[in-house]
């Protein structure tokens, strides 16, 4: 009975001494993008350029992006976040979002009752580098109000 207990009190003891917060992932802030608010419409894996991409928005643009025709909504706000593609650590063959590429801002105003006009801003992130051009504007929000939403279970 005594060396039932004993055993227990080891295998106790090895238990609470094997816990070490020290093997606990970590995430790195510095390639983290806080979008507020918006919810995920879509993300994007460009392999040839070496990016990933995250698409952001508010309730009016994930329902456009939802909906099957392609007309944005009044007040819809979009976000666009890239990274560029960093090699994963431990997993062979896989890559992570590295340093962020560029943000860039979309939103959808109304010119008058029945047209539209969008604000468009672009902005580069550590990962830009100086002799990289800068996309055209028109093709841009094209292709931000083209992405249909993914479909989450």
């Amino acid at each position: 009975m005594k060396s039932t207990i004993s055993i227990y009190i080891i295998g106790l003891a090895l238990v609470m001494l094997s816990c070490d917060d020290r093997n606990t992932a970590t995430l790195a802030p510095e390639y983290l993008y806080d979008a507020g608010n918006q919810k995920v419409i879509k993300s994007i894996i460009n392999n040839k350029k070496g990016t990933i991409a995250m698409l952001y928005g508010n309730n009016l643009a994930l329902q456009s992006a939802s909906d099957s025709l392609s007309k944005p909504n009044f007040g819809a706000h979009y976000t666009l976040v890239t990274w560029k593609q960093k090699p994963m650590p431990q997993w062979y063959g896989t890559k992570m979002n590295g340093q962020i590429y560029s943000i860039e801002h979309l939103k959808v105003v109304q010119r008058n009752e029945t047209r539209f006009a969008f604000d468009y801003d672009f902005q580069t992130g550590k990962g830009y580098k100086p002799g990289d051009s800068r996309p055209e504007e028109k093709q841009r929000i094209d292709f931000i109000t083209s992405q249909r939403a993914a479909v989450f279970p």
